[in-house]
């Protein structure tokens, strides 16, 4: 879990803000775009481009073939 959280910490400002305070605080993207002053529809567009930076960074799809 600690890499995963270090891989999080080393996304831009604007995907980590977006993962972490979903996945590690669990606000909606709702809440997340009120705290971010920004559009709901931001929130799930940042949510999907920082996961798919995360599955790069962590080497794909975290299944052993």
């Amino acid at each position: 879990m600690k890499e995963v959280l270090e891989a999080v910490i080393s996304l831009p400002s604007k995907y980590k803000d977006a993962i972490y305070l979903h996945y590690y605080e669990g606000y909606s993207a709702a809440e997340i775009a009120k705290i971010l002053k920004t559009r709901e529809n931001t929130v799930y567009s940042l949510l999907a481009r920082g996961r798919a930076k995360l599955k790069e960074k962590l080497g794909g799809d975290g299944y052993e073939r």
